[in-house]
């Protein structure tokens, strides 16, 4: 049950701008000779890269999949190359080293496509070939590039870009800002986030004690105030303040300097002030070796170190050795990812399926969400009906949790989950009753472990009888996995995370902790304790959760924010955690 970071799901590569140089390097990287491929879906447009194909003279077969990517694996086994149709079909005479709307909104298209596939566990994580900037504000788009568009559709303010080779890691105060808006956004605030996310970063690359540099704004790092005094007044506090935090930072230095001591093994990461300030030195070491990540996303994504080269598109000359590098990156970025949780969002409030639960449904499937349950009490029979088949058609897994109390309501509920469809039956507290009703259906079924009594629901018993009623129904035949409800548990609250830790470790069948899971912290203690799922359902509707960005809002701002904390439950760098590991320093810069 678990979407852990597994060899069998893919990478979603986005195609860029259909007029630059994106379905080239695609149609380069899928041709070249390897073994090592990871499991991938295009996102794109499938007649521009039917011509970039014929462009380069790939000897390749385009597959189209389906919208939950029905197919993909087959394709892969043909040596096929995997399409995903994300954007309106792109005329065959698009014109190509050109800025054009329709191409810009094609490109905008399949990056937000991507992240929905992200977000819902379809693809292990995103590559991204390049965007056009001017392109997409033709096509009304507002974002200034990849980075901010993922940010905001992903629900996360706190993020940041890396840039990183075999020689050197760049993080960056700010992004895609002109230098005047740059050098006010150098704020104390924005300075110490920087620093944390870079250590976060190191962190995750391996690290067990990151050095952190931070590259001075002003000239010789102000000279003391002679030259500006944001150095002394803004970042040296900074770095202050992370110093005491025990982040081992230190500067400001001279950014004429900080990069040559840092490709020379004096630090492990520079945090730099600006976008060409932190770019500038990465690059000259070479376009192709760069690789572009973004921390603090709730999913894994790279993306090539170059731009659109609308001077090259058409005519062959494009190198995709930094899609190879972005590609292998994030594969490895994603294949040391711990496993995660998956997230069932329940139509329920207090027990019983919401009234406007159809109602509801299109946001929650607009927000990502594929795990969808509901209770067999709340709502009348042919409304549950229209429930369920809504859900299947929106490419949703669905779960019903039983709450009845008595065995004649137990096996009617489990009569109603075969009727409905329903991929898994939650709860209950009857296995042995239910268990021959079942045989033979597809039907998953996960029964409460522990003695679960009254309404609403309640977790009786020691942590070590539970423990117990767990090893006891995990090894009934036909039970698949358990429904354990450890936030309403009537013992001490401080004993739950070494509950559900006791249960996962006791049992070899997947448990999703359920009860009143309502802030990060007990979203990170469910993935601590190695459960396959958790369910959240009042606390979403009632708006519990900060929403992680301006404009997420409402019901689909807290299914964002709870996607956010799963994906970032119990990992010290966010979804950075494999390493861009540098080669020996060079003898002299």
């Amino acid at each position: 049950m678990r979407t852990a970071a597994n060899g069998a799901l893919p990478l979603a590569i986005t195609m860029g701008d259909p007029a630059g140089i994106g379905p080239e390097i695609i149609a380069q990287w899928a041709m070249a000779a390897s073994v090592n491929k990871p499991p991938h879906v295009v996102v794109g447009d499938e007649g521009a890269l039917q011509r970039a194909i014929a462009l380069v003279g790939a000897p390749l077969q385009v597959r189209r999949v389906g919208d939950q990517l029905e197919g993909l694996h087959e394709a892969l086994a043909q040596g096929a190359l995997p399409l995903l149709q994300a954007c309106a079909p792109l005329p065959a005479d698009l014109p190509l080293g050109r800025i054009d709307a329709r191409a810009g909104a094609a490109a905008h298209a399949c990056v937000q496509r991507a992240i929905d596939l992200a977000l819902a566990g379809r693809v292990a994580g995103i590559v991204t070939a390049p965007l056009h900037k001017e392109a997409l504000r033709a096509a009304g788009v507002q974002h200034p590039g990849h980075t901010e568009m993922l940010a905001e559709r992903a629900g996360t303010s706190d993020f940041a870009m890396v840039l990183a080779n075999g020689e050197l890691r760049v993080l960056l105060v700010s992004i895609h800002l002109a230098l005047r808006d740059a050098l006010a956004a150098v704020t104390m605030e924005n300075e110490l986030r920087a620093i944390r996310l870079a250590h976060r970063a190191c962190l995750g690359f391996g690290m067990a004690q990151p050095r952190v540099a931070v590259a001075g704004l002003n000239p010789h790092a102000g000279e003391g105030g002679l030259f500006g005094h944001e150095d002394r007044d803004i970042i040296a506090p900074a770095i202050a303040a992370a110093r005491a935090e025990g982040i081992d930072a230190t500067g400001p230095w001279p950014g004429d300097t900080v990069f040559m001591r840092a490709r020379q093994g004096a630090f492990d990461i520079v945090v730099a002030q600006y976008h060409d300030q932190g770019l500038i030195p990465v690059k000259y070491l070479g376009v192709d070796q760069g690789v572009n990540i973004t921390v603090g996303l709730p999913f894994v994504r790279t993306s090539v170190d170059h731009g659109t080269a609308f001077d090259i598109a058409g005519t062959g000359r494009a190198d995709a050795a930094s899609l190879g590098h972005a590609v292998q990156q994030a594969a490895a970025l994603v294949a040391a990812q711990p496993a995660l949780p998956d997230f069932i969002f329940m139509l329920t409030r207090h027990d019983r399926t919401i009234a406007d639960a159809l109602e509801q449904l299109p946001a929650v499937l607009a927000a990502g969400v594929r795990h969808i349950g509901f209770k067999d009490i709340g709502l009348p029979w042919p409304d549950l009906r229209r429930l369920a088949d809504a859900i299947h058609a929106g490419g949703a897994q669905s779960y019903l949790e039983v709450v009845s109390q008595d065995e004649a309501s137990e096996l009617a509920s489990a009569r109603a989950a075969l009727a409905l469809g329903v991929g898994v039956l939650m709860g209950g507290t009857r296995p042995e009753a239910v268990l021959p009703l079942l045989r033979g259906s597809p039907l998953r079924y996960y029964p409460f472990a522990g003695a679960v009594v009254g309404h609403p629901s309640v977790l009786q018993g020691t942590v070590q009888d539970i423990v117990a009623s767990a090893r006891r129904i995990a090894a009934l035949d036909g039970v698949h996995g358990l429904d354990l409800l450890a936030y309403r548990f009537a013992g001490d609250a401080g004993e739950v995370p070494a509950l559900i830790a006791a249960v996962c470790a006791a049992v070899d069948k997947p448990v999703v902790v359920a009860g009143s899971i309502d802030r990060a912290e007990r979203i990170a203690a469910v993935a601590a304790g190695g459960a396959a799922g958790f369910t959240v359902g009042t606390a979403a509707l009632d708006g519990a959760f900060a929403a992680g960005a301006p404009g997420l809002e409402g019901l689909q701002g807290q299914l964002r924010a709870i996607q956010a904390l799963r994906a970032t439950a119990g990992r010290l760098a966010g979804p950075l955690t494999a390493a861009v590991a540098p080669a020996a320093a060079p003898a002299r810069p």
